[in-house]
């Protein structure tokens, strides 16, 4: 199918437009449960069911760092020693103290 596009008016355009979202929405949706359907095929073959699969590639684990460095000025305010320092963290740096001045 071939649409000589710079032969359409404005509102013609506008429609295409429209009833292309419209379309390519559909076929999203045709196309992710005909996937879904593949998928759990293939998670029962192997053994699993497809929310087994799914549940273990979503559940990551989160680690929790504790803080490494505090500010001498504000107790809450603290610093794990990853990312990027805090303005306090280079404050402190700025005046003289070193990271070891500021360990927790």
């Amino acid at each position: 199918m071939s649409i000589k596009l710079e032969k359409l008016s404005l509102p013609e355009l506008i429609q295409l437009q429209k009833d292309l979202v419209g379309h390519i929405k559909q076929r999203q949706k045709t196309e992710r449960i005909a996937l879904r359907k593949k998928m759990e095929k293939l998670a029962k073959q192997s053994g699993f069911t497809f929310d087994e699969v799914v549940s273990a590639s979503k559940a990551r684990k989160t680690i929790t760092v504790r803080p490494k460095y505090v500010n001498p000025k504000d107790a809450d305010q603290t610093w794990t020693g990853r990312g990027r320092r805090p303005k306090w963290v280079e404050a402190e740096l700025a005046g003289g103290k070193k990271l070891e001045d500021i360990l927790i």
